[in-house]
């Protein structure tokens, strides 16, 4: 259960330098076809703190089309993560037992600014508690059930939050409102690879959205969907774990512009939605061993229409050994 302690640092009994705690938090303006991330990773052991802020506009296929990105590799890390401000702009505050939150953000030469209230639909899902992740008894053990290798083994929540505020970029404001997700994990994090994994937010307002962690399979194919992981969905404020699902999608490249998602939840509920691209980028400038190829879908399920974002993360060294002309000539891959 998360609570909101958890809102600060968790690495009093490590002095491991590779130990790493994050927030991410993912915004759109829908109409403008305009999707923004922001990126927090900091080592407490080092003292260091990366600080990543993405936006781009449409589809861009390739990482120099985003209109803009800023990622400090090295600031200094702030006393305590529940409240703070960075060097370069960057401030976040949480609060209501990490339900709540507040970003803002001063970029240099006034090219970008936002002022985003995060207000939870939901309490925080915990990933590692058995009474919210049925698919903990599933699987062998923890990483496996998480999918996502170290960084997620020794704490992980997800949710949802309605995200108000104002987005400025090369002098024109944007009114933000949207639905989507925010997570946070601490734990050991190499800045080695990654496992292919998807991060996947279906939202249609405060009433109902759904989250799932699906892992993939990259080739000179392309990219399928194997293996449901975990998820939730969160029906009118109760959330309930998901324990099936099935993504199937096509994609540009190494990006999204379709999915259609299958969903069965631990009630016995069912759904099936279908997300079309409004906006696609690759974003590599948080982490120099992998890339996010993340996507705002416009989901749409019955007479129910919203807009929210899916990033598949995979790792620079599986790129490599699975796309590259000498990697997929070896068996490394």
């Amino acid at each position: 259960m998360i609570t909101a302690k958890d809102l600060d640092y968790h690495n009093k009994a490590t002095i491991d330098p590779t130990y790493a705690e994050t927030y991410f938090l993912i915004f759109s303006v829908p109409e403008e076809s305009i999707s923004g991330n922001a990126y927090l990773l900091v080592r407490p052991n080092v003292g260091a703190i990366l600080s990543s802020v993405y936006v781009h506009k449409g589809v861009c296929l390739n990482a120099w089309e985003a209109d803009y990105a800023d990622a400090p590799m090295h600031l200094k890390a702030p006393d305590k993560l529940s409240d703070f401000t960075l060097a370069n702009g960057m401030s976040l505050s949480g609060s209501n037992n990490a339900r709540d939150y507040h970003f803002r953000y001063e970029g240099r030469e006034k090219l970008c600014s936002f002022d985003l209230n995060v207000k939870g639909i939901m309490q925080p899902f915990d990933a590692l508690d058995p009474n919210q992740n049925p698919m903990l008894d599933k699987f062998a053990n923890t990483e496996e059930a998480l999918g996502a290798g170290d960084g997620w083994a020794q704490g992980h929540y997800d949710t949802i939050g309605h995200i108000t505020g104002e987005l400025s970029l090369y002098g024109k404001t944007y009114k933000v409102d949207c639905v989507d997700g925010l997570d946070r994990s601490w734990g050991p994090r190499l800045e080695w690879n990654a496992s292919p994994v998807s991060w996947m937010h279906m939202t249609f307002g405060t009433d109902l959205a759904f989250h799932l962690v699906m892992t993939l399979d990259v080739s000179k194919s392309g990219v399928r969907y194997t293996t449901f992981r975990f998820g939730y969905a969160a029906v009118n404020g109760e959330v309930t774990g998901v324990v099936s699902a099935e993504v199937v999608g096509s994609n540009a490249g190494m990006l999204g512009m379709s999915r259609i998602v299958r969903i069965r939840d631990a009630k016995g509920r069912e759904w099936e939605m279908f997300g079309a691209a409004v906006a696609a980028a690759p974003w590599h400038s948080a982490y120099g061993s992998f890339t996010s190829f993340q996507t705002l879908y416009r989901w749409t399920m019955g007479d129910r229409v919203g807009h929210s974002s899916v990033t598949d993360v995979v790792g620079i060294t599986t790129l490599g050994k699975r796309l590259s002309k000498l990697g997929s000539e070896s068996k490394a891959g």
